[in-house]
């Protein structure tokens, strides 16, 4: 799945989003199905695909659309180390490995949509070194921001990336 850029947070099970993302009476187990019809792709949080059993990735394969990635996290050699089992359980929805960079937005940063514009247009131009792979673009934040994720879908649609 090479090319377009795939835009999501870092994590879909936010609490924090009931009420102004997940509707109120939306079950818990059906939140990422309701998130990825919305977003092409999910950031998996180091800390929750490194614990996840084979039975929970397959729950997520089967919640989502067949064009849905799952980009994971990863940050040291040790979780590296460990990526290869998750990586296989997720085929065919393994969008990448996702080290700390560009490819992650912290709600800290700044909001400003022209250097926005600038990074996501970079970011479009590269494929993490395996042409296969659509690079991805996620917003980080407790909990990310929808009305920031959406207008950074709004964006990439704008500039055809």
């Amino acid at each position: 799945m090479a090319g377009r850029l795939v835009i999501g947070a870092r994590g879909w099970d936010h609490p924090q989003w009931a009420g102004s993302f997940f509707p109120d009476d939306l079950p818990e187990d059906w939140r990422l199905t309701y998130y990825s019809n919305e977003f092409s792709g999910v950031l998996v949080p180091v800390s929750l695909w490194r614990v996840a059993d084979a039975k929970s990735v397959r729950a997520w394969k089967e919640a989502v659309a067949e064009e849905f990635l799952f980009y994971l996290e990863f940050g040291t050699a040790e979780d590296y180390r460990h990526v290869e089992r998750t990586r296989q359980s997720l085929h065919p929805h393994f969008g990448g490995l996702v080290p700390p960079g560009p490819n992650i937005m912290h709600a800290n940063e700044p909001w400003d949509l022209r250097k926005l514009g600038q990074r996501l247009t970079q970011l479009a131009g590269e494929t993490g070194g395996a042409a296969e792979f659509a690079p991805g673009f996620f917003l980080a934040g407790y909990p990310p921001d929808i009305a920031r994720l959406r207008e950074v879908r709004l964006l990439t649609d704008l500039l055809m990336l």
